[in-house]
């Protein structure tokens, strides 16, 4: 009875926790779906919970070099990672991000956006190598000067033939290119007063610690939840699924 009670405690508390973890993630999909976004101008004066859509143009800072592929953009995240044998998964090396403030612009206007501290929900430009695959010249030059990437890979020349060893490596890099679909969801706070005659409106799109998520993708709304969506849902299903599980036993025991 002691063992049933404990499974039953241990059931409730695995699947609490899923549910929890990833609560955070549905609430800020709830918040994103809710009210589709309007026109720029609308942003004028806003305080509190917004969201925008239109194009990622450059502010005062320009843009910054993406350090996989050299591109010139407005905000990148990367990561590289590395084939276990043994496993079967990925083990990641290194990983970053980087960034510079910027504007949303449609047909009404444009809004400043500070991205620090936000969920970069963008495309996979992924590039995969494999022992003995020339690199390109690229990313052999990020290998190159990074202390955490090894290409591991030795080659033995049998004569006959050559035996290439080692593990293959996947390269991802994530980016917000100028004059690319951009969506933001973040909190509306004042703005710097713009120029007589500038469409830029007198508010900013930053981070609060009142949001369920301060995101930033290269897509619509709907997309965006979506992609944020995803990851969780197989989490929250395991959660439900080892409640109902849960309750059904300790249903049985106590009847």
């Amino acid at each position: 009875m002691v063992f049933a009670e404990l499974a039953l405690v241990g059931g409730l508390l695995i699947g609490g926790i899923l549910l929890l973890t990833e609560g955070a993630r549905f609430r800020a999909v709830y918040h994103i779906l809710r009210k589709a976004p309007g026109p720029v101008r609308e942003l004028g004066g806003s305080r509190g919970p917004s969201q925008v859509e239109g194009r990622a143009v450059a502010g005062a800072e320009g843009t910054v070099t993406a350090p996989l592929t050299g591109s010139e953009c407005l905000l990148y995240n990367y990561d590289v990672e590395r084939l276990d044998t043994v496993s079967g998964g990925w083990t990641t090396l290194t990983a970053g991000m980087g960034g510079v403030d910027f504007a949303v612009e449609d047909d009404t206007g444009r809004v400043a956006v500070d991205p620090t501290g936000a969920e970069f929900h963008f495309e996979d430009h992924r590039e995969t190598v494999s022992p003995g695959d020339d690199m390109p010249e690229r990313l052999a030059a990020f290998v190159a000067a990074s202390s955490d990437v090894d290409p591991d890979t030795l080659t033995l020349d049998l004569r006959v033939t050559e035996v290439t060893f080692g593990n293959r490596h996947r390269f991802t890099e994530r980016r917000l290119d100028v004059d690319e679909q951009v969506y933001v969801y973040g909190q509306a706070t004042t703005g710097q007063a713009a120029e007589w005659g500038s469409d830029l409106v007198d508010s900013r799109v930053a981070d609060s610690d009142a949001l369920p998520a301060f995101v930033i993708s290269d897509t619509d709304h709907r997309g965006t939840a979506w992609r944020i969506a995803r990851p969780a849902l197989w989490k929250v299903l395991i959660g439900l699924n080892t409640l109902g599980i849960v309750i059904v036993i300790g249903g049985l025991f106590l009847m």
